[in-house]
């Protein structure tokens, strides 16, 4: 019973100390909400919408985890803006947009109206893709975010920005 104590002792004293050490020497990392500073103040200009995008996409929206050039797990986004004309034309294509804009957003909130040949899930022959939407589940990405991605990534490909800041919308009513 004696060297029971002993280790109980022992094990208490060891997560005293571990747990002292994460306290005061782990930096604690601050979380951001893109969200909530959206809703707060929604951008108010093309370039504060394309940083916001910027942003998104490197952090909460997760889009850089698989669409970056070491990856090789989705396809490179840098020239979407331009490709988006010729997937709305391709008959495998199986969604609504018009345009590139909304070629983009339906992209992020309905990824399987068109995938990428050699990106689709295994045995579906590029008919499902695997991104979520990511208007919803762990990622659940904003309409003001989701279109400061889509402004982003038309700024990216060197073509003009047609979304429009959601503080310009509400400014010019």
């Amino acid at each position: 019973m004696n060297n029971f104590l002993k280790m109980a002792v022992f094990g208490l004293v060891v997560i005293g100390v571990y747990t002292l050490l994460a306290v005061v020497y782990v930096p604690s990392i601050p979380t951001e909400s893109h969200e909530e500073d959206s809703a707060a103040r929604p951008p108010a200009s093309e370039d504060e919408l394309v940083l916001l995008g910027e942003k998104v996409f490197g952090g909460k929206g997760a889009c850089a985890l698989c669409h970056n050039p070491t990856g090789g797990r989705a396809p490179l986004l840098d020239d979407i803006a331009v490709r988006a004309a010729e997937r709305i034309k391709d008959r495998r294509y199986k969604g609504g947009a018009a345009n590139a804009e909304e070629y983009i957003y339906e992209s992020m909130v309905r990824p399987s109206a068109f995938v990428v040949a050699g990106y689709g899930v295994a045995g579906t022959n590029d008919t499902a893709s695997p991104m979520p939407d990511v208007s919803s589940g762990a990622i659940g990405l904003g309409d003001v975010e989701i279109k400061a991605v889509t402004a982003f990534l038309q700024k990216r490909a060197g073509v003009p920005v047609t979304v429009i800041a959601p503080g310009k919308e509400a400014a010019s009513k």
